[in-house]
């Protein structure tokens, strides 16, 4: 900041403090691909007051914070063709306005397909940065921008999966917002493959494997938000079937009296999970906001004198000063295997992700007998159903009675808009 004040002395500019207020210009953005962008730490602002050479369009301010942006000036101005104003704001400002400006790129996979036309593709399919940056559009080659952009929208539109459905005669991309599908829009049958074999490469899967399911994951980023993605791929009989299940890294965690808990329930709830050792589960299907629960009661019992260690796949959110473990059973480490390791590291509470199989319940239980405090989610329709469960998976009554505290079910309820 001293070295931004001194600059502003020295050209006598006043220092923007707030840059909110300013909207990106259109077409600055359509110019400077936001690699340079971020390179040079600029951003051109519409300043609509002021006139240029008695043109129609509004002055460009061009956002700077170091005096070594200055040239840029120059170079923003011959390639718009018309003179740039310097605007002087903090780098933590021009970042932010750099992130909203290219943001808000919605509804362009519509104008990709129409340029992809005869244009060659196949040799680009194989570029992949290791996090792929969904405002990065320039320089991608088509297909790449298309599949970028449908992940984009589904972003943008808060959907938690994208689903490509390939019919005879074209192939439908659906997102699921707030539980429903909706169609998104579709692509022609001519680039199916193309798309397909992109999103198989994005997520590191065999492209030459077309008559097995495949999983694969990847990680993107859009702006400061960084994307989980969990892509499954299904043999159909017009060829395969992908859906896209999105993480966001970065949505902020719920506590437990934002959950939407009747205060009955949230205050047993709160009781149940300050127990000394036992075992808790959340049940429900898939989707229906079980980790999030955990989440919200690991972060209200997490304190400096407990040892709290967790078992996820995948880790969905970063919770301050808890040990968390990615599970990976490509390379051996599972539930089970994961849960011996845990054992060993003098845990007070354990959080297993799941318990999939008999070896993970009976470790679990074994863990909350010996004086642990164990959370973890069951696949059953209601509370009453994680006993039998239980007892489904090879436990032992007596173990299953001497071991569980308590089982919560739960939904996802789709809200009212409040207009």
């Amino acid at each position: 900041m001293p070295r931004l004040q001194e600059l502003a002395h020295r050209l006598s500019l006043p220092i923007e403090s707030d840059l909110s207020g300013y909207r990106a210009s259109p077409e600055f953005i359509r110019h400077f691909p936001i690699g340079y962008v971020r390179e040079h730490q600029i951003i051109g602002l519409q300043s609509p007051s002021a006139k240029v050479n008695h043109a129609t369009e509004p002055a460009i301010s061009l956002a700077i914070s170091d005096e070594k942006a200055w040239p840029q000036l120059d170079i923003v101005s011959r390639k718009l063709r018309h003179s740039v104003r310097p605007l002087l704001a903090d780098a933590e400002q021009i970042r932010l306005a750099i992130i909203a400006a290219y943001s808000v790129r919605e509804g362009e996979a519509e104008q990709v397909l129409e340029s992809i036309g005869a244009e060659s593709i196949a040799d680009q399919l194989a570029v992949l940065a290791s996090r792929e940056d969904l405002l990065d559009a320039d320089g991608r080659a088509p297909i790449i921008r298309l599949v970028n952009q449908l992940i984009f929208d589904a972003v943008v539109a808060g959907a938690s999966d994208i689903h490509i459905q390939p019919y005879e005669g074209c192939v439908k991309v659906r997102q699921r917002i707030d539980g429903v599908l909706f169609d998104s829009f579709e692509i022609p049958k001519s680039i199916q493959e193309e798309v397909l074999t992109r999103i198989k490469v994005l997520g590191k899967m065999n492209i030459a494997e077309k008559r097995l399911p495949q999983d694969g994951r990847a990680t993107v980023q859009l702006g400061d938000r960084v994307i989980d993605l969990r892509i499954a791929s299904l043999p159909t009989s017009h060829n395969e079937r992908i859906v896209i299940r999105l993480l966001d890294k970065s949505a902020r965690l719920y506590t437990l009296d934002e959950l939407g808990m009747p205060p009955v329930t949230l205050k047993q709830w709160q009781s149940l999970i300050r127990v000394d050792h036992g075992m808790i589960l959340v049940t429900g299907p898939t989707g229906s906001g079980k980790s999030t629960t955990l989440y919200g009661a690991l972060q209200e019992i997490n304190s400096k004198e407990a040892n709290i260690l967790t078992l996820e796949d995948p880790i969905e959110y970063q919770l301050d000063g808890i040990s968390q473990t990615q599970i990976n059973e490509k390379k051996g480490m599972t539930f089970a295997s994961g849960m011996r390791s845990l054992l060993r590291q003098d845990p007070d509470i354990i959080m297993v992700g799941e318990i999939r199989d008999r070896e993970t319940a009976n470790m679990a239980i074994q863990a909350s007998l010996t004086g642990h405090l164990v959370f973890s989610t069951l696949h059953t329709n209601d509370a009453a159903s994680a006993i039998t469960r239980l007892l489904d998976l090879g436990v032992e009554p007596y173990l299953v009675a001497s071991s569980l505290v308590a089982s919560l079910a739960q939904r996802l309820v789709r809200q009212l808009c409040p207009n």
